[in-house]
């Protein structure tokens, strides 16, 4: 097809290889290489160029190779200056990622250049580059790829870190903060730790958001310590740690020593389904599932996932309730609020605790009887009224705290965790949890049966067999009627004991 413009034994004609495409120009020098090679002994080094150059540019690197292989043993047999040759079957090496004879041949050709007294020539510059630079950076990579598998096979740390039936928030600020935030600007959500039916740990993330893993793995936790992941709702203030937890998880299955794979099951609403559905058909090496979805739809009741006991497995069942707040990814109200039903049991009532989780929503008429028999309840507040005489479209805000609290447990003793709050609260989450408490508690109310409001922190931890709360600076455990909040740093809420 070529041979009335190119002919692989008259170097004459290979000037015309710039008028081939490239697909044709490729498929010309492999097919015709070991000719070009013989043709080229003898010849200048401008020809030799011609085609080595061009294999570069093309990157036909293994053909490069050979070329210059070709002409560096050419002008060694001949006793002529082979720096250059060297140098460039270097470059050919290089660019195929072997850069151990790469660097070899960047060494040789500094040897050829010192024997012309060529002190400077381009050989310095690559030697300099792959030891200063390349060497070190990979090495660097190799140290934290073996870091990376040394803490993806750390045992299990729920128990010495947390223990059973525990709950951390995780969280200081909400959605719009990390954009233009002042001072710490973290998210989050909170970590919940339960016992199973075989009286094991299990930890649950909720609402993992902006820098969720980050606090997480401050304290002490791994990946290995997630079996359970709830979403109420897909706004990056809620979610954004998931697709860092789910990476982790496919390289935990990848690297742990047990070869086991590890399954997470995630409970989410219909936009967080939508959000990370390309995510959620992951599998492992072996094409075992890494991920169990179970849908949250207002109403339902949550009792097993993939045909087991959701008590037996992680020691609890969901109740789903409406949220009314619009989802990006369904541009409908289809946020979730939840009861989580624990096996633990409840003081103040004989049976077991439930937790309210109200998520992000609108203040509703009656959206706080839903959550009547829970002893907890995470309350996400948003922000405060902006307009006269109107609660706010999208979050509870201060009335809406307040009259969901009446709902809740008008008379009857209550623990809000108060979360959710916008940068504008720094410094005053304190006393807008007093305001919500004065306004919420019953007139009537006899201490005994007291409403609490908790501003809840990245510190906050919760004893849920008897709610108690860790002091701060001693970690001992109180009664939450016994906690006060030290807000003396605006940004870090300290809980310390109320004589």
């Amino acid at each position: 097809m070529y041979q009335e413009i190119l002919d692989p034994e008259r170097p004459n004609t290979w000037q015309n290889l710039k008028r081939l495409n490239y697909h044709h120009r490729c498929e010309w020098i492999k097919k015709n290489l070991k000719t070009i090679i013989r043709s080229l002994h003898g010849q200048e080094p401008a020809l030799w160029h011609l085609i080595g150059h061009q294999c570069i540019d093309d990157t036909l690197y293994q053909e490069a190779e050979k070329v210059y292989d070709a002409l560096y043993h050419h002008k060694i047999k001949d006793h002529r200056a082979a720096s250059e040759a060297v140098y460039l079957r270097g470059i050919a090496y290089f660019l195929q990622g072997r850069f151990q004879e790469a660097y070899k041949d960047f060494k040789t050709a500094h040897q050829h250049d010192l024997t012309i007294k060529s002190f400077n020539g381009p050989a310095v510059k690559a030697i300099n580059y792959m030891e200063e630079t390349l060497f070190p950076t990979r090495e660097i990579i190799g140290q934290n790829h073996a870091k990376l598998i040394k803490d993806l096979n750390l045992p299990r740390s729920i128990d010495r870190v947390m223990g059973p039936n525990k709950l951390r928030t995780i969280h200081k600020w909400n959605s719009a903060t990390p954009l233009y935030s002042q001072g710490i600007s973290q998210g989050g959500g909170y970590f919940l730790t339960l016992k199973n039916g075989q009286g094991k740990t299990r930890g649950i993330a909720i609402d993992p958001g902006y820098d969720f893993y980050a606090i997480f793995k401050d304290l002490g936790l791994t990946i290995a310590d997630i079996d359970a992941i709830i979403i109420t709702h897909d706004h990056d203030d809620h979610t954004e740690s998931v697709e860092g937890i789910l990476s982790l998880l496919a390289k935990y299955n990848d690297y742990n020593e047990q070869r086991q794979s590890k399954v997470l099951d995630i409970f989410g609403s219909s936009g967080v389904l939508l959000k990370f559905h390309g995510l959620l058909s992951a599998t492992d090496l072996l094409g075992n599932r890494e991920i169990n979805y179970k849908l949250l739809v207002p109403g339902a009741e949550i009792t097993e996932v993939e045909g087991q006991s959701l008590a037996e497995k992680h020691g609890f069942t969901l109740s789903v309730k409406s949220a009314f707040h619009t989802e990006r990814w369904t541009n409908q109200e289809s946020s979730v609020g939840l009861v989580v039903h624990t096996n633990i049991p409840d003081k103040n009532n004989g049976n077991t605790l439930n937790i309210g989780i109200t998520g992000d929503s609108r203040y509703e008429v009656g959206i706080g009887r839903e959550y009547k028999d829970c002893g907890v309840i995470l309350l996400n507040i948003g922000s405060v009224e902006k307009e006269e005489g109107k609660f706010l479209s999208q979050h509870l805000g201060m009335l809406g705290c307040i009259n969901l609290l009446k709902e809740a447990r008008l008379g009857k003793p209550l623990l809000a965790i108060l979360t959710e709050f916008g940068e504008e609260f720094s410094g005053k989450r304190e006393i807008i949890s007093r305001i919500l408490e004065n306004w919420a508690q019953p007139m009537s109310s006899a201490k005994k049966n007291e409403l609490r409001v908790v501003p809840a922190d990245v510190h906050l931890e919760l004893r849920l067999t008897d709610l108690n709360i860790k002091e701060t600076e001693t970690g001992v455990f109180f009664p939450y009627s016994m906690i006060q909040v030290d807000e003396g740093d605006p940004e870090v809420i300290k809980y310390r004991f109320r004589e």
